[in-house]
């Protein structure tokens, strides 16, 4: 008897809802949420790129999920998560920040962490501005925008880990101008910020 195989849309639906789970209560990032969440549901069989889920259909789910479960506490942790990184902003107000991810997706939750791309001709000026803030970082993997990856360090701000990438100052206008195919927002700077502070 020939074995069982979900319709296309069904899978890629049970997917996006694994990975959501993974998001929302493990504070998984997108790209290891999806993997694990293809691992549980599909098993060892190597699935085509059209049956996985995008991050757009994740982030719908992890959004479905919150309300579902987490509509106690989320919308709190929301404003906190924002709070914390527009105070973050705001002190490196002189790289011109953008902020990407869960703060304006409106998916931020306690397990979040903050993403941020400055602007300067040399990452090493942000490098010493952080030492002297006294703020101990680490290089990590690359910050990834609007399909392009930028040098990028790791460091704690108020229990939080940020990643802070430097990208050319030149960037700014396109990066920060580029929106969902919807119109929505993927990332924004300090008064964006503010506003959806304001708005929440």
């Amino acid at each position: 008897m020939d074995e069982f195989t979900p319709p296309e849309d069904d899978l890629r639906r049970e997917i996006a809802m694994a990975a959501a789970r993974l998001i929302a209560e493990d504070g998984l990032d997108y790209g290891s949420a999806c993997n694990q969440a293809v691992r549980s549901v599909a098993g060892r069989e190597r699935l085509p790129r059209d049956r996985i889920p995008t991050h757009a259909e994740i982030q719908d789910e992890v959004r479905a999920y919150q309300a579902l479960f987490l509509a106690d506490t989320q919308p709190r942790e929301l404003r906190e998560l924002r709070e914390i990184t527009l105070q973050l902003m705001q002190k490196l107000a002189h790289f011109e920040p953008i902020v990407y991810g869960a703060q304006v997706n409106g998916t931020g939750s306690a397990h979040s962490d903050i993403h941020l791309l400055v602007f300067a001709d040399d990452e090493k000026e942000v490098d010493y501005w952080l030492l002297n803030q006294n703020v101990a970082f680490d290089a990590c993997e690359d910050a990834l925008l609007a399909g392009k990856a930028f040098p990028a360090v790791a460091f704690q701000w108020k229990h939080r880990w940020v990643q802070l990438g430097v990208a050319n100052p030149a960037q700014r206008r396109g990066l920060l101008n580029r929106n969902h195919g919807d119109g929505s927002m993927f990332q924004t700077d300090i008064p964006g910020l503010t506003r959806l502070l304001e708005a929440s």
